[in-house]
């Protein structure tokens, strides 16, 4: 299965940062263009609509304002609109007349014919046109590129389409005595020419400016995430054993927590290696004198002269072998335990049946050495959470402690009972005991009492502390009852 390529932080935030700039701007020019269009309609409605009423007024000169005049804007003046038009003032008499025989039957004014649009563009003369019509519906004036027939029939504002498909927009008014009428026309190419001016605008600067945002954006992305690259080049310069924490003190705020975190994995990981170090050098010594003396019980059992002497020699070696193999044992079980680990394997279990089954194993070596050792089980005691195998081995290295240490007719006490919130395991014996100041020192591992006589490897107490801390359990060393011997107690909360 092939890898997939590592995913860049800095290509992704500069995807992003460009995308939703683009997706802004997309939205503020959407917006603005629909603003500016419709500004821009309005404007030329409105515009057409005076440009209609003021060709009125020429027109007409006794005429009013008629009943509905916009208020968008000032109209034209007077001369804006005869230099739009021109030879509009000779033509007024002849309107004027065609207006003076509406009374006379059978005189109609010829159409006057003006000449085209005079505008400071070309092309804003192929697009407003005009027509003058009498209230009889005779034309009476036209612009040069209006048609002969009604371009409106509508009054106000209409649309149309000519025989060239072009979109035209009217405006017609009357004037009050209905004697006149007049319409306005404007092609839609003008405004559509202005819309397009405006899109083209409003999109240019993206065009333009996109890819030096794009630059701009990726050189301040690096440049925010240097502190990442000189943190990486700090870790992949260091020595495998260089475990010292890194400086935090100059990391940004968002790369603090990170550094902060890989400081605590590295104090762990140095706390964890250390106590290999030291649990390595432990066993090693630890290991170095019972092989010693198999080697040399070894070269006695070859050297032996007689059968007894040979005999002898097999049997320190045996109990030499049993010991490096219970010292083996517990190092086996201790680098288990080691390091911190969640606890393996928990269910519900009855502690017990776990203290019967301990007792029951280890009574005969009790009853070898003439003990009593006795089991007290308080009624009704909850299961706890916890691993059934460590647990034995919890009450086993116990209860072998106490008979170990216990003289020959002494008595072992495990009892089992209500405390508090929780559970308590009290394993007492009447032996010697061990005083208040090394109590806490023999949880230590290889640590062994100077005065003791027992064999043993100083692993026991630090195996049992380790199974308590793995249950969420205190274990404690105090005097035994009557001021004699150890009582450890174990306390498991509920």
């Amino acid at each position: 299965m092939r890898a997939q390529p590592p995913h860049s932080l800095s290509r992704r935030l500069l995807v992003g940062l460009v995308i939703v700039s683009f997706a802004y701007w997309a939205v503020v020019a959407w917006f603005t263009v629909r603003d500016s269009v419709d500004e821009v309609y309005e404007l030329f409605d409105v515009h057409l609509a005076q440009t209609a009423l003021a060709l009125l007024r020429v027109v007409d000169p006794d005429e009013t304002d008629p009943v509905m005049i916009p208020e968008r804007g000032p109209g034209p003046a007077l001369e804006t609109i005869l230099n739009q038009w021109p030879h509009l003032p000779e033509r007024l008499a002849q309107t004027r007349a065609g207006k003076a025989s509406q009374g006379q039957p059978g005189t109609v004014a010829a159409p006057v014919v003006t000449g085209s649009i005079r505008s400071m563009q070309q092309e804003y003369e192929k697009n407003l046109r005009y027509q003058v019509w009498n209230g009889e519906g005779v034309l009476l004036l036209r612009s040069a590129n209006a048609p002969a027939i009604p371009m409106t029939l509508q009054d106000a504002y209409s649309e149309t389409i000519d025989l060239h498909d072009r979109t035209w927009r009217h405006y017609a008014v009357w004037d009050q005595d209905r004697h006149f009428r007049i319409v306005v026309s404007e092609a839609y190419d003008l405004r559509n020419h202005l819309v397009r001016s405006i899109v083209w605008h409003v999109s240019s600067p993206l065009a333009l400016g996109l890819p030096v945002l794009i630059v701009l954006l990726w050189f301040s992305i690096n440049r925010g995430l240097n502190p990442l690259g000189v943190l990486t080049r700090e870790i992949s310069r260091r020595k495998p054993d260089n475990l010292v924490p890194l400086d935090a003190s100059n990391a940004p705020g968002e790369v603090r927590p990170m550094v902060l975190a890989l400081n605590e994995l590295l104090l762990r990981v140095s706390h964890t290696i250390e106590g290999e170090r030291r649990f390595t050098s432990n066993a090693a010594h630890e290991l170095r004198t019972p092989l010693a003396a198999i080697q040399a019980q070894l070269h006695a059992v070859r050297r032996a002269d007689s059968a007894e002497e040979r005999k002898q020699g097999l049997e320190q070696l045996q109990r030499g072998v049993a010991r490096s193999t219970r010292l083996v044992g517990q190092l086996l079980t201790l680098a288990r335990l080691d390091p911190d680990q969640l606890l393996p394997d928990s269910s519900l279990v009855d502690l017990g049946e776990i203290a019967e089954a301990v007792c029951a194993e280890l009574a005969p070596l009790a009853l070898q050495r003439e003990q009593t050792l006795e089991l007290a089980v308080e009624p009704g005691l909850p299961q706890l959470p916890g691993n059934a195998d460590m647990l034995a081995m919890l009450l086993a290295n116990l209860v072998d402690n106490a008979i170990r240490y216990t003289p020959n007719g002494g008595r072992i006490d495990v009892a089992l009972s209500h405390y508090l919130f929780g559970l308590m395991v009290e394993v007492s014996d009447d032996g010697p005991g061990i005083a208040a100041s090394q109590r806490e020192r023999v949880f230590e591992r290889f640590y062994r009492i100077a005065s003791q006589d027992q064999a043993g490897t100083g692993l026991g107490l630090a195996i049992c502390r380790r199974i308590a801390d793995l249950h969420k359990a205190h274990m404690t060393l105090t005097e035994g009852p009557n001021q004699r011997g150890l009582t450890a107690s174990v306390f498991f909360p509920g």
